[in-house]
């Protein structure tokens, strides 16, 4: 699952679109979620480097990130990742990799 701040999302000016069943949610510490469940989600790019690609992105409180890529976009398009540089597909990356 790939995953979106509520308030990126907000001034992004996103099309916004309601799920039919919520799901609750808890963080990858597993501390409940300041959001509690996911009710939208949105359809939007992601972009690393020059390689863009539509995703489903579910809304939620990410405190201070913007995104989450989930493990079935990087097992899909296996983007490569140098982690002690901090770097996938050779573009700088540091708030995603910490």
């Amino acid at each position: 699952m790939n995953f979106i701040d509520r308030v990126v999302m907000e001034n992004n000016n996103l099309e916004i679109h309601k799920l039919a069943n919520p799901y609750y949610v808890i963080n990858v510490d597993n501390t409940p979620n300041k959001a509690e469940q996911i009710t939208k989600y949105v359809q939007a790019y992601v972009e690393i480097g020059s390689y863009k690609t539509a995703q489903y992105l579910f809304v939620t409180n990410l405190g201070n990130k913007k995104k989450m890529i989930g493990y079935l976009y990087l097992y899909k398009h296996n983007p490569n990742i140098d982690w002690q540089k901090r770097s996938m597909g050779g573009y700088q990356v540091p708030g995603y990799m910490r």
